[in-house]
């Protein structure tokens, strides 16, 4: 586009014409940091500032032969633009270069009017790169929120608040509760807790919510029909731009209810080990102290002992060998019961169990 040169812009308001020193009105734009120009009916350039000759005013002039094809293409693109704004239309529409940085900037585009009529476009650019960044890093960011398998709930915090209020809970929340979204959002977490829910947690996760400190808790919640399940919570508070106090808290939750009944399964599975471990202690001190007895009986009087002396104590050996074997079978048994967490031992585990016995008889 070519400059038009000697050439002051005239500006209506209030029906009457008011002209405006060209050096004033360059110094005045050139201390933005938005893009600003204009053109007349034939699509020259008017007027532009220093920001929009340093980002877009290349784009303007053929200066290399490889860049015609690029410079064209814009000027039939901003040419159209310029049509609609000639047409009495104000509007706004974003634009993307590629190079040499990725840039991307609002225009507003307005029909300059002097004495009712048309005679140019006003255009008006800002810079939104670092928005639109944000925006796709925030967009990335909900998606893995809303997509996380753990439960995640952000509340809004207030200066006069006991509780935040949730505005933010992610489907793995929902699927765990049974809520609906509309039944949660501008609740407090609370709604979540209920008789079995321990107190000294609560009061723990209510101290780091006055003092805006992390925590982690393991606590009983309930679902949306009554049902109970254990979460292990973290919440972190989060504070404003500006550093200052805490806006929102995040919690993020996983549903522990397997673990926790596996752990309570354990503990329960040692604590009837220790008891059988205690009682078969007793039963089997009986016919091992017996065979020790004959051993050594056998072992002092090897040489004065008849046959009929010698038979009997082998008698009682078989007997106690015998009391012992059945001993350690029902420690088998009882044990095996309590690894398959009270269910009843199949047929094809008591013949096991059974044979083992024969094979230990003499």
């Amino acid at each position: 586009m070519e400059r038009v040169t000697n050439q002051s812009p005239a500006f209506t308001r209030s029906n009457a014409e008011t002209l405006i020193d060209p050096s004033q009105l360059q110094s005045f734009i050139n201390n933005t940091n938005d893009l600003m120009w204009s053109v007349d009916r034939n699509l020259r350039l008017v007027i532009s500032n220093r920001k929009f000759d340093e980002t877009w005013g290349k784009m303007f002039r053929n200066d290399t032969f490889h860049e015609a094809d690029n410079v064209v293409s814009r000027r039939l693109h901003f040419a159209l633009l310029y049509e609609r704004a000639f047409k009495g239309e104000s509007f706004m529409e974003t634009e993307y270069t590629e190079g040499p940085a990725e840039q991307w900037v609002d225009v507003w585009y307005h029909p300059v009017i002097t004495a009712n009529e048309i005679t140019g476009v006003s255009c008006y650019g800002r810079d939104v790169t670092s928005h639109k960044h944000e925006i796709e890093r925030f967009l990335l960011l909900e998606s893995v929120v809303a997509t996380c398998p753990d439960a995640i709930l952000i509340a809004e915090t207030g200066p006069h608040e006991k509780w935040p209020k949730i505005v933010y809970v992610n489907e793995a929340l929902l699927r765990i509760t049974g809520y609906s979204n509309e039944e949660i959002i501008g609740k407090n977490p609370n709604f979540l807790i209920g008789a079995n829910s321990d107190r000294k947690q609560l009061n723990h996760l209510k101290e780091c919510f006055e003092c805006s400190k992390p925590c982690e808790i393991e606590i009983i919640n309930y679902k949306k029909d009554g049902g109970e399940f254990w979460m292990n919570m973290a919440m972190a508070p989060v504070s404003d731009l500006m550093g200052g106090q805490p806006t929102h808290f995040i919690a993020i939750g996983r549903d522990v209810t397997e673990r926790v009944r596996n752990i309570d399964a354990i503990k329960e599975q040692n604590i009837k080990l220790s008891e059988i471990a205690r009682v078969q202690s007793h039963e089997v001190r009986g016919p091992l102290a017996r065979i020790k007895g004959l051993i050594n009986l056998l072992s002092t009087n090897t040489h004065s002992l008849d046959s009929k002396s010698a038979t009997e104590i082998m008698q009682f050996l078989k007997i106690s060998s015998n009391e012992m074997d059945a001993v350690i079978s029902k420690i088998m048994i009882q044990t095996e019961g309590i690894m398959l967490s009270g269910k009843s031992l199949s047929i094809e585990r008591v013949q096991d169990i059974s044979r083992y016995r024969e094979d230990r008889l003499p």
